[in-house]
Protein backbone atom coordinates (compact mmCIF):
# COMPACT_ATOMS: atom_id res chain seq x y z
CA UNK A 1 0.00 0.00 0.00
CA UNK A 2 1.50 3.56 -1.14
CA UNK A 3 0.41 6.34 0.89
CA UNK A 4 0.24 9.38 -1.58
CA UNK A 5 2.45 12.14 -0.49
CA UNK A 6 1.48 14.63 -2.81
CA UNK A 7 -2.00 17.12 -2.46
CA UNK A 8 -2.66 18.37 -5.89
CA UNK A 9 0.66 20.52 -5.79
CA UNK A 10 0.22 20.72 -9.67
CA UNK A 11 -3.35 21.82 -9.43
CA UNK A 12 -1.86 24.62 -6.63
CA UNK A 13 0.95 25.91 -8.67
CA UNK A 14 -1.31 26.12 -11.53
CA UNK A 15 -4.19 27.96 -10.12
CA UNK A 16 -1.47 30.11 -8.24
CA UNK A 17 0.20 31.49 -11.61
CA UNK A 18 -3.88 32.20 -12.70
CA UNK A 19 -4.48 33.95 -9.53
CA UNK A 20 -1.13 36.08 -10.31
CA UNK A 21 -1.87 36.74 -13.40
CA UNK A 22 -5.54 38.14 -12.24
CA UNK A 23 -3.37 41.06 -10.84
CA UNK A 24 -1.33 43.60 -12.60
CA UNK A 25 2.08 44.27 -11.51
CA UNK A 26 1.97 47.46 -9.39
CA UNK A 27 4.33 50.31 -9.56
CA UNK A 28 5.64 50.09 -5.84
CA UNK A 29 7.10 47.19 -4.10
CA UNK A 30 5.21 47.12 -1.26
CA UNK A 31 1.78 47.45 -3.50
CA UNK A 32 3.54 44.06 -5.91
CA UNK A 33 4.72 42.47 -2.20
CA UNK A 34 0.69 42.41 -1.08
CA UNK A 35 -0.34 41.17 -4.68
CA UNK A 36 1.76 38.30 -4.16
CA UNK A 37 0.51 38.08 -0.43
CA UNK A 38 -2.85 38.06 -1.17
CA UNK A 39 -2.19 35.79 -4.27
CA UNK A 40 -0.34 33.06 -2.10
CA UNK A 41 -3.11 33.30 0.63
CA UNK A 42 -6.04 32.63 -1.60
CA UNK A 43 -4.09 29.60 -3.43
CA UNK A 44 -3.30 27.86 -0.03
CA UNK A 45 -6.28 29.02 2.34
CA UNK A 46 -8.64 26.41 0.75
CA UNK A 47 -6.13 23.68 1.89
CA UNK A 48 -5.68 25.19 5.63
CA UNK A 49 -9.86 25.42 5.42
CA UNK A 50 -10.41 22.07 4.28
CA UNK A 51 -12.57 24.05 1.15
CA UNK A 52 -14.79 21.47 -0.61
CA UNK A 53 -13.03 21.87 -4.11
CA UNK A 54 -9.81 20.77 -2.39
CA UNK A 55 -11.35 17.66 -0.68
CA UNK A 56 -12.89 16.65 -4.11
CA UNK A 57 -9.18 17.19 -5.99
CA UNK A 58 -7.68 14.71 -3.49
CA UNK A 59 -10.29 11.67 -3.53
CA UNK A 60 -10.20 12.62 -7.42
CA UNK A 61 -6.55 12.20 -7.62
CA UNK A 62 -6.72 9.25 -5.56
CA UNK A 63 -9.97 7.41 -6.26
CA UNK A 64 -8.77 4.25 -8.03
CA UNK A 65 -6.59 3.45 -5.11
CA UNK A 66 -9.12 4.46 -2.03
CA UNK A 67 -11.80 2.35 -3.98
CA UNK A 68 -9.57 -0.57 -4.17
CA UNK A 69 -8.86 -0.69 -0.45
CA UNK A 70 -12.07 0.64 0.30
CA UNK A 71 -11.36 3.86 1.63
CA UNK A 72 -13.95 6.75 2.24
CA UNK A 73 -11.95 9.96 0.24
CA UNK A 74 -13.44 12.40 2.16
CA UNK A 75 -12.66 11.02 5.70
CA UNK A 76 -9.12 10.44 4.23
CA UNK A 77 -8.42 14.04 2.88
CA UNK A 78 -9.82 15.57 6.02
CA UNK A 79 -7.28 13.40 7.72
CA UNK A 80 -4.69 14.24 5.82
CA UNK A 81 -5.17 17.98 6.08
CA UNK A 82 -5.57 17.98 9.63
CA UNK A 83 -2.97 20.68 10.94
CA UNK A 84 -2.20 22.14 7.82
CA UNK A 85 -1.40 25.52 8.04
CA UNK A 86 1.22 28.03 6.63
CA UNK A 87 2.83 31.47 7.35
CA UNK A 88 4.32 33.67 4.44
CA UNK A 89 7.43 34.62 6.12
CA UNK A 90 9.04 37.16 3.94
CA UNK A 91 7.86 38.77 0.26
CA UNK A 92 10.81 40.55 -1.78
CA UNK A 93 10.20 42.14 -4.49
CA UNK A 94 13.23 43.45 -6.88
CA UNK A 95 12.29 45.37 -9.91
CA UNK A 96 10.69 42.48 -12.41
CA UNK A 97 11.64 39.26 -9.62
CA UNK A 98 9.81 38.68 -6.41
CA UNK A 99 10.61 36.07 -4.07
CA UNK A 100 8.54 34.74 -1.04
CA UNK A 101 9.62 32.51 1.99
CA UNK A 102 6.72 30.04 3.38
CA UNK A 103 6.86 27.69 6.05
CA UNK A 104 4.03 24.49 5.82
CA UNK A 105 2.88 23.24 8.67
CA UNK A 106 1.55 19.79 7.74
CA UNK A 107 1.37 16.02 7.75
CA UNK A 108 4.91 14.21 6.89
CA UNK A 109 3.61 10.89 5.91
CA UNK A 110 6.49 8.41 5.54
CA UNK A 111 5.59 5.85 2.85
CA UNK A 112 8.37 3.17 4.06
CA UNK A 113 6.87 3.63 7.72
CA UNK A 114 3.08 3.00 5.94
CA UNK A 115 4.41 0.03 3.66
CA UNK A 116 5.71 -1.56 6.65
CA UNK A 117 2.52 -1.30 8.54
CA UNK A 118 0.65 -2.99 5.79
CA UNK A 119 3.08 -5.39 5.10
CA UNK A 120 2.62 -6.16 9.03
CA UNK A 121 -0.86 -6.23 8.69
CA UNK A 122 -0.57 -8.69 5.42
CA UNK A 123 1.51 -10.87 7.34
CA UNK A 124 -0.80 -11.71 9.77
CA UNK A 125 -2.35 -15.13 10.00
CA UNK A 126 -5.90 -13.18 11.10
CA UNK A 127 -5.60 -11.42 8.18
CA UNK A 128 -5.28 -13.92 5.75
CA UNK A 129 -8.23 -15.65 7.71
CA UNK A 130 -10.52 -12.35 7.01
CA UNK A 131 -13.26 -11.89 4.18
CA UNK A 132 -12.29 -9.52 1.45
CA UNK A 133 -14.58 -6.76 2.82
CA UNK A 134 -13.00 -7.42 6.45
CA UNK A 135 -9.13 -6.89 4.80
CA UNK A 136 -10.76 -3.79 3.32
CA UNK A 137 -11.69 -2.37 6.70
CA UNK A 138 -8.84 -3.83 8.17
CA UNK A 139 -6.64 -2.11 5.92
CA UNK A 140 -8.77 1.27 6.20
CA UNK A 141 -8.66 1.10 10.08
CA UNK A 142 -5.08 0.57 10.09
CA UNK A 143 -4.23 3.73 7.36
CA UNK A 144 -6.48 5.90 9.49
CA UNK A 145 -4.52 4.84 12.22
CA UNK A 146 -1.36 5.92 10.86
CA UNK A 147 -2.31 8.83 9.63
CA UNK A 148 -4.03 10.01 12.70
CA UNK A 149 -0.74 9.47 14.71
CA UNK A 150 1.25 11.82 12.46
CA UNK A 151 1.37 15.20 13.71
CA UNK A 152 1.18 18.25 11.54
CA UNK A 153 4.76 20.24 12.07
CA UNK A 154 6.54 22.91 10.75
CA UNK A 155 8.46 22.07 7.74
CA UNK A 156 11.80 24.17 6.11
CA UNK A 157 11.28 27.31 5.06
CA UNK A 158 10.91 27.41 1.24
CA UNK A 159 11.43 30.22 -0.72
CA UNK A 160 9.54 30.78 -4.29
CA UNK A 161 10.30 33.20 -6.85
CA UNK A 162 8.34 34.89 -9.03
CA UNK A 163 9.22 36.89 -12.33
CA UNK A 164 7.39 39.98 -13.86
CA UNK A 165 6.01 38.97 -16.74
CA UNK A 166 4.29 42.30 -18.96
CA UNK A 167 1.90 43.41 -15.93
CA UNK A 168 1.56 40.44 -14.55
CA UNK A 169 3.41 38.10 -11.76
CA UNK A 170 4.32 34.59 -12.53
CA UNK A 171 6.32 31.73 -10.83
CA UNK A 172 9.24 30.51 -12.18
CA UNK A 173 9.89 27.38 -13.34
CA UNK A 174 11.60 25.98 -10.83
CA UNK A 175 9.54 27.64 -8.26
CA UNK A 176 6.59 25.58 -9.97
CA UNK A 177 8.35 22.76 -9.27
CA UNK A 178 9.20 23.74 -5.67
CA UNK A 179 5.00 24.37 -5.10
CA UNK A 180 4.79 20.65 -6.02
CA UNK A 181 6.83 19.52 -3.70
CA UNK A 182 5.54 21.39 -1.03
CA UNK A 183 2.68 19.46 -0.28
CA UNK A 184 3.79 16.07 1.68
CA UNK A 185 0.14 14.59 2.26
Amino acid sequence: MRVTKRLAAMGAAALMVAALGAFTGCSSNAANEEVIRTSITEELDPYKNHDSSVISQIQTQNAVGLATIGIDGEEYANALLDGFDYTIEDVTVNGNEASATLVMTQKDIDEAEAEAIMEELAADPAFLEMSQDERKTAVSDKIFEYISSVEAAPQDPVTIDFVLNGNTWELTDESTARMQSLFTF
